[in-house]
């Protein structure tokens, strides 16, 4: 049968799954137009993970003892009291909502907020990947949608910047594979070689400097090159201000502070001129930086001065479907607090009730030393809903059984490719597991609610989502019924901005109160803290979710240049501290020759000898929509003893 994957991955593959349980097999449709047949490691094992010793099978009730298995009705029961008692005693203002993409199907992730609207409490802003850079396009462009897979396949030119396709979205390296043997250029911009670095040209860049390496290919351009005249006056206002702004940005500085050649940041201009259409995959990971998304703003732009119609990809979750009602907006106030604040605000003592679902927070957000300690306070009362006893579960006082994505129905919609997809269930949840929609209802039971929204039959609620779409042509029913269905974006010639072009001087900035041209920063050199601490994904694992019994416990190393390893005197294998201004954490050494020199990777969540690397990232937010800048992190390190 055929079902969508509902992991936080913008391939949004649907698969062929054959069998049920730990012996089922999965492929990737080869009738889908972007999965084509093949899937990637972390969807073949999929059915191995659902049936993981460590899944969650029963509701639990933490104990002077330590967990106890209870049913259904005891666990709701005591949630539902300590819920009265927290809004008694407290009010709304103490209740907290969290949920990210651990399942990003449009019920699971949507639905379950409407409690948290029928309470009035607190929910979280999405800063923890890419909100910044979604805002830094719709500053310029009105919507974010970009280039699409087939606008990729067609590229004349492709510039992958602060990406690593080959880890994160294997269908989109296919794709650039075919390019390069087709002989289209691939440029590759990003501090760490990778293995799609090896596809073309690689540009590599110090860290942070991303905004000015855009700004040193637009100046080329714009006073040199030239740019397509035609195409700024019919489509675009403001590139007068955006011109004089980009000129003092001149090619020796940004040779001096990004690290690359000016002659190479010319002969990349020049491909931009000369080979269209091109297209841009700008990477989220190069985004959460202290001035991310001002370089996607910055970069975003270069398809414009050549005269191509939304040269870039970033994210194309671009959507009209009513999401506030199927979240139940309507039914109280918008509370929220950037997730970001979440782990200082509970170690200081904000928040008597925590509600927890789709995310692992105890080891993804950045500080999460404070968010465990948070969750230690003896006046806070946490439950988690999860498939996995993952490190936040083990932290709660309750803990809630949740369905695999093959043990439900939802809908998933890609934040690259154009389809909508219906995943049917198919096979019956393990244990006692209930999807996150009748926690919801039943919960709502308990606590006397009466709001019709939470009684609602979520296929329906979704179904009253899309009635207006007009991106979504068919009815849903033909969308469960054939599986996946291509949505209709606008034009890419159209500009949702107040003046209905591209606008180098953001109107819509201005009246956010940020800058109406981009700002041109990098990293600050910290003496005391020389080392930027940089993470990303790796291709077996969906950052925390994928960690199999056999798998733990995981001892992850901390990556480090060849250069630095010789000038403290180190070999793999060895001990390194590592500190930043606020913790500290003890890694195994592994020498690493595609860095370069002050620069550190780990892989993403990753869990050290003592402490994790979340631990040591920062909780600094930048100036667009709060955004995070996990990659901006600093810390020193130091040579211990050799493990051995």
């Amino acid at each position: 049968m055929k079902v969508a994957c509902q992991r936080d991955c913008l391939d949004g593959c649907v698969l062929i799954l054959e069998g049920e349980g730990p012996e089922a097999s999965v492929r990737g449709d080869p009738d889908h137009p972007v999965t084509k047949g093949f899937a990637c490691p972390k969807a073949l094992n999929f059915p191995h993970y659902y049936s993981s010793g460590r899944r969650v099978l029963y509701p639990h009730i933490r104990t002077e003892s330590g967990f106890k298995r209870a049913s259904w009705d005891q666990a709701l029961d005591v949630i539902a009291s300590k819920l009265k008692e927290v809004m008694r005693e407290y009010g709304p203002q103490e209740i907290l909502i969290f949920n990210y993409s651990g399942n990003t199907g449009l019920i699971n992730f949507n639905y379950p907020l409407r409690l948290a609207y029928a309470l009035n409490a607190y929910r979280v802003q999405y800063t923890i990947c890419d909100e910044a850079g979604e805002l830094a396009l719709e500053l310029h462009y009105g919507m974010r949608y970009g280039a699409l897979p087939e606008d990729l396949e067609r590229a004349e030119m492709v510039v992958v910047w602060g990406a690593n396709p080959a880890s994160s979205s294997v269908h989109a390296y296919r794709i650039l594979v075919d390019l390069k043997v087709r002989g289209a250029p691939i440029w590759v911009i990003d501090p760490r070689r990778t293995r799609t670095s090896l596809l073309g040209n690689y540009v590599r860049i110090k860290p942070g400097t991303d905004s000015l390496l855009a700004a040193g290919i637009s100046w080329y351009l714009i006073n040199e090159i030239g740019v397509d005249e035609a195409f700024i006056s019919k489509y675009t206002v403001g590139f007068e201000e955006y011109a004089r702004h980009i000129s003092k940005y001149t090619p020796e500085l940004v040779e001096e502070v990004t690290g690359v050649p000016k002659e190479m940041v010319r002969e990349l201009a020049e491909e931009y001129a000369e080979l269209k259409p091109s297209v841009t995959y700008i990477g989220v990971g190069m985004q959460k930086t202290k001035y991310g998304a001002e370089a996607v703003r910055t970069i975003s732009l270069i398809p414009a001065l050549v005269g191509v119609h939304r040269g870039f990809f970033f994210c194309n979750s671009s959507r009209d479907f009513d999401t506030a009602y199927l979240q139940g907006r309507h039914l109280g106030e918008d509370r929220r607090v950037n997730m970001l604040d979440v782990p200082s605000m509970l170690s200081l003592g904000r928040f008597k009730f925590l509600y927890i679902y789709n995310s692992n927070p105890a080891v993804t957000l950045p500080r999460s030393d404070l968010f465990r300690e948070g969750m230690g306070r003896e006046d806070l009362f946490s439950v988690v809903h999860d498939v996995m006893w993952t490190e936040t579960a083990e932290l709660a006082d309750v803990v809630l059984p949740a369905p695999g994505m093959f043990e439900q129905e939802d809908f998933i919609a890609s934040w690259w490719h154009p389809y909508l997809a219906y995943s049917p269930k198919a096979w019956e949840p393990l244990g006692e597991s209930r999807p996150n929609w009748w926690v919801v209802q039943k919960l709502a039971g308990k606590l006397g609610m009466e709001t019709p929204e939470l009684k609602e039959d979520p296929i329906r609620a979704f179904k009253w989502a899309v009635r207006g779409s007009g991106m979504l042509r068919v009815p849903v029913e033909e969308v469960m019924k054939r599986c996946y269905v291509r949505l209709e974006y606008p034009p890419k010639h159209e500009y949702q901005t107040p003046s209905g072009r591209i606008e180098f001087y953001s109107s819509t900035a201005e009246r956010l109160g940020y800058s109406p041209l981009p700002v041109l920063g990098w990293e600050e050199v910290d003496p005391d803290h020389p080392y930027i601490l940089i993470t990303s994904s790796i291709p077996g694992r969906t950052s925390s979710q994928d960690a199999m019994p056999e798998d733990l416990p995981v001892r992850d190393h901390i990556h480090i240049s060849c250069e630095d390893a010789d000038k403290l005197g180190m070999k793999s294998g060895d001990l390194i501290l590592i500190r930043s201004p606020w913790s500290e954490a003890i890694a195994t050494v592994a020498i690493d020759d595609s860095l370069p020199s002050g620069v550190l990777w780990a892989r993403r969540s990753a869990k050290f000898i003592k402490g994790a690397v979340n631990d040591l990232l920062q909780d600094e937010k930048q100036v667009i929509a709060g955004g995070n800048s996990l990659n901006s992190s600093r810390v020193s390190i130091e040579a211990l003893v050799s493990e051995s």
